[in-house]
């Protein structure tokens, strides 16, 4: 069941003006986060109220599931900013990625952007994508030129990316992106292409084609809370999008298998000629149970990797929802607005 709030205007656009401002939505997807999410509210406020002549704006908050306090944060940011503050509530926790779709489906804005509860990531940035969108480019990026990050995380984020990019994504920047602002036709096209276990920076450039401009920025320390993105949510993140948008794997069962069934056919040949010029010996058991175990080592290997393609078509024809909305309340009526949810 939705609950919506009573109709109020965004920022209201003077008889003056020949042009209806354009409307920009930011969604905060938020988990876990009662300690900072006030505080990332009224920094993006203060930033977005201060180009309140360039366009009009909401906040969509999407809860995603938290156990914390971080609802009642959030109902009392919407409280006292109905006109802007807009509140969708997860019923569970889905993670951040369907977190993020829930808000592009119920956002209102000709151009949408995202950005983490966390002020890891400026909000001084939306300003200056915004500037780009309005020049023409359909996604704006924000690339991470310096992470204050411990080194393991930077480690392992260099590898992934790189890796991404040389078997799957080309366009993808090399050290990601997570805060991003989008046109409205490439928000339509990505929740209309919604994918089980999506790669979310994948859909997203694949949605922009060539209009897409990046701005690097330097990614702060996280300084309250802790973060939800664990160490196994990373490698699923990681196997999520290696998969759905590289063949590499398969290729290399391909390859591995056409190798040894030469090396085995070589291995025959050798074993057959020595055998008829100087007969047989016999073979010791721990030789015969190396390549056994090499060989169903490599077999099951093998099955793993096409296993992890099967159960994603699996879960992908299964067809069951990416979020369940419990309620949402949003900041305004959206009257003459093309993109009301």
């Amino acid at each position: 069941m939705e609950i919506f709030a009573q109709p109020a205007a965004l920022h209201k656009v003077t008889k003056e003006q020949a042009q209806p401002m354009p409307r920009l939505s930011v969604i905060v997807p938020v988990y876990h986060d009662e300690m900072s999410i006030e505080r990332t509210f009224d920094r993006l406020k203060n930033q977005l109220d201060q180009h309140c002549d360039e366009f009009m704006y909401e906040i969509i908050l999407v809860n995603d599931g938290s156990t914390d306090n971080s609802l009642l944060v959030l109902e009392e940011i919407h409280r006292q900013h109905p006109d802007i503050a807009g509140i969708v509530n997860l019923s569970r926790n889905f993670g951040q990625v369907s977190a993020t779709l829930a808000g592009m489906g119920s956002c209102s804005g000709d151009c949408v952007a995202a950005i983490s509860s966390d002020l890891q990531d400026p909000p001084e940035m939306i300003p200056r994508m915004f500037k780009e969108w309005k020049s023409g480019a359909r996604t704006v990026l924000g690339v991470r030129e310096y992470r204050e990050d411990p080194l393991t995380s930077k480690i392992a984020s260099a590898i992934f990316y790189r890796l991404m990019q040389a078997y799957g994504i080309p366009l993808l920047p090399r050290s990601g992106f997570d805060l991003f602002l989008m046109d409205r036709s490439v928000v339509q096209h990505v929740l209309k292409n919604q994918e089980r276990n999506s790669f979310l920076q994948g859909q997203i450039l694949s949605a922009s084609g060539n209009g897409v401009v990046q701005i690097p920025y330097k990614r702060t320390k996280r300084m309250l809370g802790t973060s939800g993105w664990t160490i196994f949510k990373k490698i699923k993140y990681f196997v999520d999008g290696f998969v759905a948008y590289s063949y590499a794997p398969v290729r290399f069962i391909s390859a591995l298998g056409i190798i040894l069934f030469f090396l085995g056919i070589v291995l025959s040949c050798y074993i057959v000629t020595t055998t008829l010029l100087y007969g047989t010996k016999s073979v010791g058991w721990s030789s015969v149970m190396v390549a056994m175990l090499m060989l169903h080592g490599t077999q099951m290997m093998m099955i793993g990797v096409l296993g992890e393609y099967l159960w994603r078509t699996l879960d992908q024809v299964r067809g069951r929802p990416l979020y369940l909305i419990d309620y949402r309340k949003l900041p305004a009526d959206r009257e003459g607005s093309d993109h009301a949810a």
